[in-house]
């Protein structure tokens, strides 16, 4: 097998694992794991999500290779595209999370969020001059909107992650944006460049910083491995 078929199958299966359930006939999870599992579930998922998206899941995938050094999500499964969605909007939302301090709402909205992403939100400024006025403002509407509906909350923040995030890949790429739409059951209303509240170069920090976590934990494995031998 040459390279160039190894770097068109390499990144066939991971689009492949990073689509979204609802565009590969919208099988049951554990029947999608399993067909994920075999070349002739491949197959036939691929088909279905061709029907979808023919111009993402046309044959020449090799096309991403240009774009993998600064857009590590590339080769992330679905499950951590989800979660990093999850964390883009806790940082979006974090200037209005901040503003809360009554002893009940904190605890509320930590419980309906989980510790993990309300201390990511309190922690995370990726704004240089400080967060605008306006972001706050917005995602204190947010808030209000939500009330003491944990669940509406959630489902604020995961969208603002989605517009975040594909907003990147829309700054960066059309390709890019038609292939990340597809880690989505839904999406929102496009495009979502217009629409971000982080600023363009926090992103592209958020990512390298997974791309580096990802090359330590490489390492870490390989230097186990080779002391086990």
């Amino acid at each position: 097998m040459n390279v160039e078929s190894t770097v068109r199958q390499r990144h066939a299966r991971a689009l492949l694992d990073a689509t979204h359930a609802a565009y590969c006939g919208d099988l049951p999870e554990a029947l999608l794991q399993r067909a994920r599992q075999s070349p002739a579930g491949r197959r036939h998922l691929v088909r279905a999500a061709l029907r979808h998206a023919p111009e993402v899941f046309a044959p020449e995938q090799e096309r991403w290779q240009c774009f993998e050094d600064a857009e590590p999500w590339l080769h992330w499964p679905q499950a951590r595209l989800q979660a990093f969605t999850q964390e883009l909007g806790a940082i979006a939302l974090g200037p209005a999370l901040r503003m809360i301090v009554e002893r009940s709402a904190v605890l509320f909205v930590r419980g309906a969020l989980g510790t993990d992403h309300w201390q990511r939100a309190q922690r995370a400024n990726p704004w240089p001059d400080g967060a605008p006025e306006a972001v706050r403002h917005m995602g204190e509407a947010v808030l209000q909107r939500c009330g003491c509906d944990a669940q509406a909350l959630n489902a604020e923040l995961y969208e603002r992650g989605q517009i975040e995030f594909i907003g990147h890949a829309e700054r960066q790429h059309p390709d890019l944006a038609a292939r990340l739409v597809l880690a989505y059951a839904q999406v929102p209303a496009r495009p979502c460049k217009v629409d971000t509240w982080l600023p363009a170069s926090a992103l592209s920090a958020l990512l390298a910083a997974q791309q580096a976590l990802d090359a330590a934990a490489a390492a870490l494995a390989m230097a186990e491995e080779e002391g086990s031998v």
